[in-house]
């Protein structure tokens, strides 16, 4: 395992243990303002993970909390992290909830690690070395047929809620066999990529919330698209298994990351 993947791995653990222990409990509520909800378990998760990547290596960090670190850029390796995707689950005690880890290379993953504390399913893939659930190999699945497969999917707080942008939604929604929400978008994408969904979509969803999940899809031989959204570090993004000819992108892993 080399260092800059097992330093992930080890910071994913340590703070969903950290999450795990104050699920029951609940946690206090930092700002509730429109359609986000901000507690002091992000915080605290997050100050875990930044411990423990920087002192394992020296590549920037973009955190959703804490932001971009001082000079931050996408001109090498860097490190994007959502200590807690599914807040609003965590807060109501929903379990559908991650620790979300990525590490990037200019505008393509390198490593991506989702673990799910409450279920202890720990995602985490290399692109070109595969894509596991506590060290068990998983795949995108082979469905081919968009009216067969299940898309995951969202609204984040920060998309356009008006009718035409719904509506386009809505119409590419209606090819899908099924649609499933699950409130985070990391854990939708790691599910993709262990073939239990097909295909994920969201329209201005913040890098963090996808980074690690798409260099999951990646490594477990899917593909995604990711395209600039409405604000900084907002993505429209689709990912699938590479097989649903309704979906595929014109090119494979093609992505843009966010501006420095």
């Amino acid at each position: 395992m080399n260092p800059e993947f097992a330093a992930a791995v080890t910071a994913a653990r340590q703070a969903g243990a950290l999450l795990r222990a104050g699920f029951a409990a609940g946690s206090a509520v930092r700002s509730d303002a429109g359609r986000d909800l901000k507690l002091e378990a992000d915080v605290e998760a997050e100050r875990v993970i930044l411990a423990a990547l920087r002192g394992a290596s020296p590549h920037p960090i973009l955190s959703e909390e804490s932001g971009a670190d001082s000079g931050f850029s996408t001109d090498g390796r860097y490190w994007v992290v959502d200590p807690l995707d599914g807040t609003l689950n965590y807060g109501r005690r929903l379990p559908l909830c991650c620790v979300s880890i990525a590490l990037w290379e200019r505008d393509r993953p390198v490593l991506g690690v989702v673990h799910d504390f409450l279920r202890d399913e720990c995602f985490t893939g290399e692109v070109g070395r595969g894509t596991a659930c506590n060290d068990a190999p998983v795949r995108v699945s082979a469905v081919a047929r968009a009216d067969q497969a299940v898309l995951a999917t969202g609204f984040p707080n920060a998309r356009d809620f008006g009718d035409a942008a719904l509506l386009d939604f809505v119409k590419d929604a209606q090819r899908f066999k099924k649609l499933r929400l699950l409130g985070s978008a990391a854990l939708s994408l790691a599910w993709v990529a262990a073939g239990r969904a097909d295909a994920y979509r969201e329209d201005d969803i913040w890098f963090w919330d996808v980074a690690a999940g798409l260099a999951l899809v990646a490594a477990a031989g899917g593909m995604f698209t990711l395209a600039s959204g409405r604000s900084r570090f907002q993505n429209h993004v689709l990912a699938h298994n590479g097989h649903l000819r309704a979906s595929r992108p014109k090119t494979d892993l093609s992505c843009s990351a966010p501006a420095s």
